[in-house]
């Protein structure tokens, strides 16, 4: 890749010669020495250079790469910790990543594929020898060199969140480091124990992805993917039958029944150079799901449906779901106010009325609460917010909802969690429409429960467990089938207010949450993978209204706004999008935009009129395309940090900042307009307590309302 304006030329001596890529803690660089060395040259974002902790991370990923020498591993060259911009430079491997070779050319053949797991199994033997664990190995993170004599051999690289055993940097509790869906089922529940086991079920992972193309726990995002890889077995069905008994021991779900490196090694050398023909017969699992509602419902079974590729929208709420999944307990939460004094009302009372445009709800002032998880708990997290013009709802594993009040932020009401012990608990944000709010259920069953947002009377509840549920043109859609195996699901829609059940239909489709608002009173299905293209609904009574073919390749259906369609394309299955694909869904019509650079766009973007407006959380930039010309017409700065999705109020883009003030900008230039005082004092905090969120700001009655990594706030709008 061609270097950016603001690349550096050279880094400690060695001319930079172009991009390679970059990853969450840095950028790399192609590089030479003096003499004309290839090296490659990891130089640390400058968002991080001055945190404490994530310089004791690289000075830790160097002694770590230091420590491990083989020929399958690319050894450190150079390293400056103490730079101003922490940098090192290992030997520079000439060829693809994993995850390009099988993107370019498809799956490994049998030699190919027994010859890459000998050479990582060596490589982890060792990598483990030397005390440390790599907590990371991913298709993107195995080389396959280029050239005569070594076509092929694997090269294992990024030790960026390796841990050596003799470390005193640990991995804070509650934090999630990894790439779901190679990540094992410890490193999502007990982060801190982690050892050379978490390897070995990557490196069966892997296996996998190179013979199938796909991982064995593959889901639509992190939050799905690390559910099925706590909660589900592994996909094995396309990897070679002798392989399959020993990367099934590889994907134990408890370390202690995993093999070693060393024994991976051996089994793998032991297994024959030609595979026997034999097709998988597994089938997928099904799991009876009972559905009650106020329109009687009857019960009924399903298939477990499951994602086939990546998605990346609303990462932050997925990894805080991720972080529960190996919960047993709940963690308690503590809510504070600006009045000490101020204590939780249980009672169904009657809450505040949005407020005329233009004016504050009675009696408010700028308040803001910090809510916090229990530190005794072991899995501390705190709750879940979106705020409203009738309050700012909550969920925690404590609190199935909780309703503060718009005027002081005080809790009006709460309604309890059960205390039952589960397995595994998911917590996702409230979904509040026409004076409704839905969450999941109070009795820990990962169904719906809709309560009146005024009152905090429950309407009516569906039993769980259900994979998924969003308000969409004036109906609640619920997927009844859990995510699983298969790609065919039971949805329903329900009448908000009521629960009665509208209609009720079996799709077949890749996506775990298919459905896009329409107009009119319609709905859109993604139904690629599965049926066909994109289907247009009514969404009173789920009859098919029509049809049109979706644009081909690996594309995620974003969002649809005004009966148009909007695609981001995935680079190499990664997350990461260079173009948009735009589809006029009554004719099938579809153009294409390229962005200038690569953009990471978690969330949905937002489309107003000819505007998109993508929220890039790789580079926590905000970036403006003119939809009419293909071009984009403005990005924010990235010394402003954007730190959440965008809103537009009154011919305004606003968004949160890692301070906690709100910045409104004009949407036609990005020229900031003004900032509103920071509502929590951040000094020193961690980069995790302030990572960037999916909730945008709100403004009701000239008063905004706004979610960050330490609590809720409201504030009054920028004059």
């Amino acid at each position: 890749m061609t270097l950016r304006e603001n690349d550096p030329r050279s880094v400690g001596g060695y001319r930079i010669e172009s991009r390679i890529g970059s990853g969450g803690m840095g950028v790399v660089y192609l590089g030479r020495s003096a003499s004309g060395r290839a090296v490659a040259v990891k130089v640390v974002h400058t968002r991080y250079a001055d945190n404490a902790e994530f310089r004791a991370r690289f000075q830790q990923e160097i002694v770590a790469a230091r420590r491990v020498s083989g020929a399958f591993t690319a050894p450190v060259v150079d390293a400056d910790p103490d730079a101003e911009r922490p940098w090192m430079a290992t030997a520079f491997v000439p060829g693809p990543t994993l995850a390009e070779r099988v993107a370019e050319a498809g799956p490994l053949d049998w030699r190919a594929l027994r010859r890459l797991g000998t050479e990582l199994a060596e490589a982890l033997r060792e990598i483990h020898r030397a005390e440390v664990v790599h907590r990371d190995l991913k298709p993107s993170n195995v080389l396959l060199l280029e050239g005569e004599g070594d076509d092929g051999a694997a090269r294992v690289i990024d030790f960026g969140i390796s841990r050596a055993a003799s470390s005193d940097v640990r991995t804070q509790t509650g934090m999630v480091m990894g790439s779901p869906p190679f990540m094992a089922p410890e490193q999502f529940s007990r982060p801190r124990e982690v050892g050379p086991a978490v390897d070995v079920f990557s490196l069966g992972a892997v296996l996998v992805y190179a013979a199938t193309g796909r991982s064995p726990f593959e889901a639509e995002n992190a939050y799905l993917a690390a559910y099925n890889t706590v909660h589900s077995e592994p996909e094995l069905g396309g990897l070679p039958e002798p392989l399959r008994p020993l990367v099934a021991s590889c994907l134990a779900k408890e370390p202690a029944d995993r093999p070693t490196s060393s024994e991976v090694l051996g089994a793998l050398t032991g297994l024959p150079e030609e595979p026997a023909d034999e097709e998988s017969d597994e089938e997928p699992s099904r799991i009876p799901v009972t559905v009650l509602s106020e329109s009687g419902a009857s019960p009924s079974s399903g298939a477990k449906p499951t994602e086939r590729k990546r998605r990346g929208k609303w990462l932050w709420t997925a990894l805080v779901g991720a972080v529960l999944l190996g919960m047993t307990g709940v963690a308690s939460v503590t809510v504070l106010d600006d009045d000490p004094a101020s204590t939780v009302d249980e009672a169904d009372q009657a809450g505040p009325q949005a407020s005329p445009r233009g004016s504050a709800p009675a009696g408010w002032r700028p308040w803001h609460n910090a809510l916090e998880p229990d530190e005794d708990d072991p899995m501390p997290m705190g709750p879940t917010c979106v705020p409203d013009a009738l309050g700012v709802f909550c969920s925690s594993p404590q609190v199935a909802l909780m309703r503060l009040s718009s005027a002081t932020g005080r809790v009006d009401w709460t309604k309890p969690m059960s205390r039952k012990q589960v397995d595994g608990f998911s917590l996702r944000d409230p979904v509040v429409r026409e004076g409704v709010v839905f969450v999941n259920s109070s009795d820990r069953s990962e169904g719906v429960d809709a309560y009146d947002a005024r009152t905090g009377a429950r309407l009516w509840h569906v039993d769980g467990p259900v994979g998924d549920f969003a308000y969409l043109s004036g109906v609640l859609l619920v997927r009844l089938d859990e995510l699983g195996p298969s790609d065919t699901a039971r949805f329903a829609a329900y009448e908000p207010r009521t629960g009665e059940e509208l209609w009720r239909r079996k799709l077949a489709s890749a996506s775990a949450s298919p459905f896009h608002e329409g107009s009119k009173g319609t709905l859109y299905a993604d139904l690629r993978g599965g049926s066909g293209g994109i289907a247009r609904l009514d969404a009173r009574t789920g009859r098919t209204l029509g049809n049109v073919e979706a644009p081909k390749g690996d594309l995620w259906l974003a969002t649809v706004h005004d009966d148009t369609a909007y695609y981001a394309r995935w680079d190499d299955n990664s997350g990461v999008s260079a173009a948009f694909f735009i589809q006029e869904l009554d004719s099938g019509k579809t153009r294409r935009i390229d962005f200038p650079w690569s953009v990471e766009p978690e969330a949905p973007p937002l489309v107003r009129g000819d505007t998109m407006y993508i929220f890039d959380y790789g580079n926590e930039t905000l970036l403006a395309l003119d939809l009419k010309r293909g071009k984009p017409l403005w990005t924010s700065s990235r010394d402003l940090r954007v730190f959440s999705e965008p809103a537009l109020h009154d011919g305004r883009l606003y968004v949160t900042m890692p301070d906690t003030s709100v910045l409104a900008l004009d949407p036609r230039t990005g020229k900031e307009i003004g900032r509103t005082a920071s509502s929590f004092d951040t000094e020193g905090r961690s980069f995790e307590e302030l990572t960037p969120n999916s909730v945008p700001p709100l403004l009701v009655g000239g008063v905004l309302y706004g979610v960050s990594g330490p609590g809720v706030f409201s504030v009054a709008d920028v004059p």
